[in-house]
């Protein structure tokens, strides 16, 4: 099949583009670039149209760019119109088979009899609403003046403004985001049409807080993609856009420093410059961005660990036990993260028929972290001390090349791309103390073991009599390369006076190179047994040392602590001092001179070891068919074919440190092909009024980890197996969207629609018990010895997927009325979801034979429906703007997300969660005539939480109620600054 469409694409192409060639003369094209009536702000997604003919139409790009085709040759009139601007005519004459350049300035509309102030805000809300209104496809946009006016901290926190968007973050800032309840992974993501590659060492998930806003041009956020598009995009797929250099040079420098609440901090800064500019004559342009930022990203975090109360069986149908609490711990989290961003673009004009653009962006951010936690655990009537450096980073290239020709008869785009994510973790060390002084608690906590928030109030510590007992040392890392090429062919159709087609078709080839690495080193420190793991490299005369009845000593945790006390805040709000304050640097100094001792390597873990090799090739066929400006249909049709090698290792291991058994390696060849047909209708029965309709194909492969062939196999104790799953399919979803899109010029636009998403084989982990040969032939295990059973983590195909809901939206201002009420910038969205999938879960029953005298257990599987990992119920975003007299700018903005499922349990219960929360920002920007511009942004006053939990039955009540499992606190953070823009 895939060498059958490769033979024919080009034979289909050929014939097109004779065909085009020949059916038409006298005719010719027409290009240009709208502007604002500033002459050099650009205005993207404005309609240009022929006056006597609207069928002949286009709408500009992000570039503020247009080209109408097939142009009746002489005096034409041509009109175009954009939101909170007059229409505008400009007569052209055209040539045949020449090109035409006409631009355009607008001027602003005149509502009775008085001219409408085209605010900065409002500029960037009419952007987005005429790209929106103008785009074929169900889409949502966010324009370069919306970015730029009031920037959010990066991508990700501005895309989650968009209505069906919910977010992630990582540190209290954003990093993925999730459309339509589907988790990151299934969202495509790209720069210029070039597409990014996943930094996650798992998934196929990008982290967007790499890219800063002052980077970007635009954002576009396509919901149904069209068959030109990159098919594996479940979640939509969002493209990040840079511009060509404008023709009036621009230039600015940036700088602002920040503070953070929870450290009481003000050492935060960032600085960006940015330049574009034409030269040769504007045959040249150039356009180039620096960032340099550091942000204290440090926080507080409550983890509470439950327990199954095994006495006490609630429901034994489905066997859910009673909860009690296992252990607390406090985690003090101090982080700076540091990015540096730059990106060099270059746009060449040879001639009127062929343009040339060249871009490179590069990436890098650094996360210097440390982490301290205290666990109380009275399971073992034990507490231990845990610190734990971390010394990562993220880098990210793209370079890209693509070229247009504007030819007689047809246009030509093909180019090549080549993107790469590395992801290090050179250094992680973690020291572990335990507390050697017994009873570790208070014996009143056997009557509280429900409450695990109160274990610390019966804590009887004794920090100088504990010890160091473990050191461990890791390295890890993963890489990402994608290389791809393509060639997009147009060719425009005249088929009646009123009806128009344009017929699209290309093809793409595409690369993708991942590995992935992980190694673990260890040293021990054991009670009355020899101790030589640190013995060459302390100082036995340092203070805290204990020595054990053998006369072998123990490095104690005072010599690794600040002088100062630690304070944490509870839930409560109580503030408690913590029994610990572990220094960073004193552990960074034992490491230097002790980390060549841990000479015991884990084996542990090496299914995290693996590489892969995708080639994806994509062909589709596209037709646009316009019927004079109220309707159009784009029925498309794409084929993707994966080419796919594995490699991964098959591990057998015994012992503490896996060192017993065996490793070797694993490989295997996937390939398959996908059709993917779409249908686009629009129709436009008043110029207010626009009814969408789409019916999409599109798909997910799997997680990188779900699907490589890496076996780990741990014999000791009960038998445990992890495995990925090389024979899981990619999940295919057909995807169904209607959307009604109200505008009126004075008031704004009001949108709303519904979308059904139906998915086959969508993937998830499941957890299961070998009870028989065909279970262990079904998962590639049938050779390990005594596996009956062994509890097998593995991951499947659920039968049947969905995803519904409903998008309402309203973007709207009052310029049109007198000082100071003319100010108000507006957007209100709100989203309804509601998803289900099939898994399998099982429960263990545990009985006595009392005639046998034998223990019987049963294992029950079944399958339940649940939510999709990742969807939050509810979306709502609003934010109110004001700008007075172009001058100060103001926002305000509020965000919510209700609870969302994060990961199943084994079980009938306790699924992990997300509780839902409420978040508000705040901007202010002020403009003086000079080019100086100030800004203060306050984010997360509210200091929002991230609140994780499980759900089962209550001891008492026998009612479900929320287990909370973890309590996240980042708090509030602002920042000042100064902009300059050279004049």
């Amino acid at each position: 099949m895939q060498h059958t469409l490769l033979r024919v694409f080009p034979l289909v192409l050929s014939l097109l583009i004779l065909g085009g060639g020949a059916l038409f003369a006298q005719t010719g094209s027409v290009s240009g670039t709208v502007f604002d009536s500033d002459g050099s702000t650009t205005l993207p997604g404005a309609s240009v149209y022929l006056k006597n003919n609207p069928s002949v139409g286009a709408a500009t790009d992000i570039d503020g760019a247009y080209l109408l085709n097939k142009v009746p040759v002489g005096t034409q009139v041509i009109t175009v119109s954009y939101t909170g601007y007059a229409n505008y005519d400009l007569t052209v004459e055209v040539k045949a088979d020449a090109n035409t350049e006409a631009n355009a300035t607008l001027s602003s509309a005149v509502y009775s009899g008085e001219t409408v102030i085209v605010t900065a805000q409002a500029l960037g809300q009419a952007k987005a609403i005429n790209q929106q209104l103008n785009s074929d496809a169900i889409a949502n946009f966010v324009s370069a003046d919306k970015i730029k006016e009031l920037p959010d901290v990066n991508a990700a926190e501005a895309i989650s403004r968009l209505p069906g968007v919910a977010i992630n973050r990582s540190g209290g800032e954003g990093s993925t985001v999730v459309v339509r309840g589907l988790d990151p992974k299934f969202t495509a993501i790209s720069i210029n049409g070039v597409r990014l590659p996943s930094t996650s060492g798992t998934d196929r998930s990008v982290n967007l807080s790499l890219i800063s806003p002052e980077l970007l041009s635009g954002i576009e956020l396509f919901k149904s993609p069209t068959a030109d598009m990159d098919g594996d995009a479940i979640g939509g797929s969002i493209n990040l856009n840079i511009i060509k250099a404008p023709k009036e040079r621009k230039a600015s420098i940036k700088v602002l420093g920040g503070y953070n609440d929870i450290t009481g901090t003000a050492q935060d800064y960032k600085a960006t410059a940015s330049l574009s500019q034409r030269v040769l004559k504007g045959k040249l342009g150039i356009t180039a961005t620096a960032n340099v930022e550091r942000f204290n990203r440090s926080g507080e975090r409550i983890n509470q660990s439950w327990g199954d109360d095994l006495v006490d069986n609630l429901d034994p149908v489905n066997n859910v036990f009673a909860q009690r609490g296992n252990n607390l711990r406090f985690r003090e989290i101090e982080e700076i993260r540091k990015r540096q961003n730059g990106s060099l673009g270059l746009d060449f004009e040879l001639g009127s028929k062929t343009d040339v653009t060249v871009l490179g962006i590069f990436s890098r951010t650094s996360r210097d972290r440390f982490e301290q936690e205290e666990t109380y655990d009275p399971n073992n009537n034990r507490l231990q001390f845990t610190g734990d450096l971390q010394e990562s980073s993220i880098d990210l290239f793209s370079g890209s090349v693509s070229t247009r020709h504007k030819l007689n008869g047809f246009n030509v785009e093909w180019g090549a791309a080549y993107s790469k994510v590395t992801g290090e973790t050179p250094n992680r060390y973690q020291l572990l103390f335990r507390n050697e002084v017994q009873p570790a608690f208070d014996p009143g906590i056997r009557d509280r073991r429900d409450f695990p928030e109160e274990f610390y109030d019966f804590a009887q510590p004794n920090p100088e009599g504990s010890y160091l007992q473990q050191a461990t040392s890791s390295v890890s890392g993963n890489s990402e390369g994608i290389a791809s090429a393509f060639v997009n062919v147009e060719i425009p159709l005249q088929l009646g006076e009123n009806v128009r087609a344009t017929i699209k078709t290309g093809g793409k080839v595409t690369s993708i190179e991942k590995d992935r690495n992980f190694q673990e080193r260890f040293g021990r420190l054991y009670y009355l047994i020899e101790n030589t793991v640190f013995e060459q490299c302390l100082d036995t005369n340092a203070p805290a040392i204990a020595v054990d009845p053998t006369g072998n000593f123990y490095y104690g945790m005072s010599n690794f602590e600040r002088d100062e006390s630690l304070e944490f805040t509870r839930e409560n709000g109580q503030t408690i001092s913590q029994f610990s304050n572990l220094d960073p640097e004193r552990i960074r100094q034992f490491q230097d001179r002790c980390g060549e001792n841990l000479t015991q390597s884990s084996r542990f873990g090496s299914d995290n070891n693996y590489g892969l090799t995708e080639n994806v090739y994509a062909t589709f066929l596209q037709v646009k068919l316009k019927v004079g400006d109220k309707f159009t249909a784009i029925p498309g049709f794409r084929y993707e074919y994966s080419d796919n090698n594995y490699r991964g290792t098959r591990a057998i291991l015994s012992g503490a440190f896996g060192e017993g058994g065996s490793v070797t390696p694993e490989e295997r060849d996937v390939n398959y092909g996908i059709p993917l047909p779409h249908l686009h209708l629009k129709y436009k029965p008043a110029a207010w009024l626009d009814f969408r309709a789409s019916y999409s194909t599109t798909l997910a492969r799997p997680d990188y980890n779900y699907i490589v062939p890496a076996t780990e196999v741990n014999l000791n104790g009960d038998i445990t197996i992890s495995r990925g799953n090389p024979n899981l399919d990619p999940s295919v979803s057909t995807n169904y969207d209607f959307f009604v899109t109200a505008f009126n010029g004075k008031w704004g636009l009001l949108s709303g629609g519904v979308f059904y998403k139906d998915i086959k084989d969508a993937f998830y982990p499941i957890f299961l018990e070998i009870t028989s040969p065909e279970d262990a032939e079904r998962f590639d295990v049938q050779d390990i010895n005594n596996i009956d059973g062994a509890l097998l983590t593995t991951y499947d195909n659920s039968p049947a997927s969905s995803v519904q809901g409903f998008e309402v939206e309203l973007q709207s201002n009052l310029n049109f009325l007198p000082e100071p009420f003319n100010g108000f910038v507006a957007n209100l969205n709100y989203t309804r979801l509601n998803s289900e999938t099939t898994i399998n879960s099982r429960a263990i029953t545990n009985s006595f034979d009392p005639i046998l005298f034998i223990p019987i257990r049963e294992v029950r599987t079944d399958q339940r429906e649940v939510s999709l990992v990742g969807q939050a119920r509810d979306i709502f975003n609003a934010s109110l703007g004001y700008d007075w007299k172009r001058s100060l700018s103001l926002r305000v903005s509020a965000s919510y997300q209700g609870d969302k499922i994060s990961g199943y349990s084994q079980g009938f219960t306790k699924d992990r969660s997300n509780r839902g929360f409420w978040r508000f920002d705040a901007a202010v920007k002020k403009k003086f005539k000079n080019g100086v511009n100030l800004f203060l942004n306050l984010n997360n006053i509210s200091d929002q939480r991230d609140i994780n939990f499980f759900t089962s039955l209550d001891r008492e009540t026998l009612e479900t109620r929320d287990f909370v499992t973890s309590v996240t606190r980042y708090g509030p953070t602002a920042t000042f600054g100064v902009e300059y823009k050279f004049q």
